[in-house]
């Protein structure tokens, strides 16, 4: 892949930029764009919000650039869908493409129905969140141990479990779950990959808060849930390997470097104008952050082949692996060292505190930025798969 991008595409750049700070309220300039925390999923006013603007990217003809031409996109290349979501990540947009890991899945395994169903309401913004439904209290990391059970009953499948760490589900009118449809198969068989309507009698949706007080996930109770057997997306008792699709989509993370450098950029800006007097006559303090420079440019490397391969037509297991753990590790990195580096005040996180460096902003973003080794599948799961499908290193 040739990393460069054409005048068009950066033209692109320039146009996401100022639609950005046009149509974004906060336009992309305060300092809580650069949080990364996830939203609190009671915000209601906030997610209309969203979607507000997830209609103008439909509007602008930019949500579903990335879709192939039969499915109503524009088949845009790798190297522009690249730099339309970097403009965007940069400039502290929230998502701004159709159909997240979920689109790319029902195009590679769904059937004729699920296809038009489903790829229609999520080009049109109708369907922008799914609520998924991998995790559960004795299953994380090791996601093959799940229990929810999924029964035959005619046409339709009876689910009974439980979900955990659901990030969408309050948001979403449909979601992605995996179920045990073969109790009696070995554990990485015998799952199958079902698609549910959030809505339907029987699903219960409790609040799991964060260290801030903030709802930040939903545990999910599957009581006797009755979901038509066309909502299984793959074959019956292979939607492990469905997964590993979704995971692969959902671990090239496009606009992590971007939002990265953008926070380091910010921290500079503000040592500048005098705000972090802790690193004035620091003597390390510019060669540690032209260090995290170089770590954020390596981290956009690997995405940018990872990115490649996916457009290749390949379902880049290892390699979606690799890039996941080095933006992992370099987020954790960047947010925490620089944190270190402004001092005490940066402990502060209350926005409300006088103390609190940037309104908190350090401190919060060290603090939550812990649950990168986690979301998605743990670092330690990432070397594993990079040292069994990768190096092909025995387990």
């Amino acid at each position: 892949m040739d990393f460069t991008f054409s005048k068009k595409e950066n033209r692109l750049r320039t146009e996401v930029a100022d639609f950005v700070d046009q149509e974004w309220e906060d336009k992309g300039k305060d300092v809580t764009s650069l949080w990364v925390a996830s939203h609190d999923v009671d915000d209601v006013p906030e997610r209309e919000r969203i979607h507000e603007f997830t209609r103008k990217l439909v509007e602008k003809d930019w949500w579903t650039m990335h879709w192939p031409k039969e499915y109503g996109g524009h088949q845009a290349p790798i190297s522009t869908v690249v730099a339309y979501r970097e403009a965007m990540a940069y400039a502290g947009a929230p998502e701004s493409m159709g159909g997240g890991i979920e689109a790319p899945t029902l195009m590679l395994h769904g059937t004729k129905w699920q296809k038009d169903f489903f790829l229609p309401k999520i080009a049109s913004g109708e369907i922008s969140r799914w609520s998924q439904g991998f995790s559960e209290p004795n299953a994380g990391s090791d996601l093959a141990s799940i229990e929810t059970r999924a029964v035959e009953d005619g046409d339709d499948y009876i689910i009974n479990g439980q979900k955990i760490w659901n990030s969408d589900g309050a948001w979403s009118d449909w979601g992605h779950y995996l179920v045990r449809t073969d109790p009696t198969a070995p554990k990485h068989r015998g799952i199958s990959y079902i698609l549910i309507d959030m809505n339907t009698p029987g699903v219960t949706m409790l609040p799991l808060y964060d260290g801030l007080g903030r709802r930040r996930w939903s545990q999910i109770f599957l009581e006797d849930v009755r979901v038509p057997k066309q909502n299984l997306l793959g074959e019956e008792n292979r939607g492990f390997y469905v997964a590993m699709t979704t995971l692969s989509f959902e671990r090239i993370p496009i606009e992590v470097p971007a939002r990265l450098q953008r926070y380091l950029e910010r921290f500079i800006q503000a040592v500048k104008d005098k705000e972090i007097p802790a690193v004035e006559g620091n003597s390390s303090a510019k060669n540690i952050m032209a260090d995290l420079r170089v770590q954020i440019e390596v981290a956009r490397m690997m995405m940018y082949r990872g990115a490649w391969l996916q457009s290749q037509g390949a379902v880049p297991e290892s390699e979606a692996s690799m890039t996941k753990l080095m933006c992992d590790e370099t987020g954790i990195k960047v947010y925490k060292t620089l944190a270190r580096l402004a001092g005490e005040n940066s402990l502060y996180m209350p926005r409300s505190s006088d103390k609190a460096a940037l309104n908190g902003l350090l401190g919060v973003n060290s603090w939550l930025s812990t649950a990168f080794s986690l979301g998605g599948g743990s670092l330690e799961v990432q070397r594993q798969i990079i040292a069994q499908r990768g190096l092909t290193l025995p387990r």
